[in-house]
């Protein structure tokens, strides 16, 4: 389809509940995932990550937030690991309560094999939390600014070293989530509905619109 044809009409965005953004950030680091359960979210990297850093970073846990058929696979590899102790299931819960664990969270991992868009990105970009996941994911590209609001990275043992240097660099982690927080107040329903209401009546008037509108 010729470029000139296509019009980007970006996702919108639910407000996170006021409360939560006046919650304190944890004493100690904490890494949340904000996923489905399913297997190509490849949450096993984010346990082994923090299996690999455990004994570098005292005090890391990791929240799982979120609920699929995989979890009772993700349960058993924690286990396996040995890090039962470090990790908290949350499973599906409401807005109320993901938003709060996502305030007091120190950064989000997303290590998705492929991603559409990446909404649970701009979610913790709410709270100045910022995202590491893999750039081959495809749709992180677009709702992570490498290097800007989050991490891109090629591979695992890259994820394992940017977490490292993410958790233990509170400037760099700072950096990453203010500028990370202002971006996701570009986001919202109502720019979306008026950025397609815009892309529906230029196509009625025989017209076209491209790129982002």
């Amino acid at each position: 389809i010729d470029p000139a044809r296509v019009a980007v009409v970006r996702n919108g965005l639910d407000e996170a509940p006021p409360d939560t953004l006046l919650g304190r950030r944890s004493a100690t680091p904490r890494v949340v995932v904000l996923s489905r359960l399913v297997p190509h979210k490849q949450i096993e990297d984010a346990l082994e990550a923090v299996a690999a850093l455990r004994s570098r970073i005292p005090d890391l846990h990791l929240d799982v937030v979120g609920g699929g058929w995989w979890r009772q696979r993700l349960v058993e590899h924690t286990e396996q690991l040995g890090i039962s102790d470090a990790v908290t299931f949350h499973g599906h819960v409401d807005d109320t309560t993901k938003h709060a664990v996502l305030q007091r969270s120190w950064a989000h991992v997303l290590p998705s094999r492929k991603e559409g868009w990446g909404l649970a990105v701009i979610e913790a970009a709410q709270h100045g939390v910022p995202t590491l996941g893999y750039r081959s994911s495809g749709g992180l590209t677009d709702s992570v600014i490498d290097g800007v609001t989050g991490l891109l990275v090629d591979d695992y043992d890259e994820l394992v070293d940017s977490l490292e240097c993410l958790l233990g660099d509170p400037v760099l982690r700072d950096e990453l989530g203010a500028k990370a927080a202002a971006r996701s107040g570009e986001f919202s329903w109502s720019q979306s509905a008026t950025a397609m209401h815009g892309v529906l009546e230029s196509v009625h008037a025989g017209c076209r619109v491209s790129g982002v509108v």
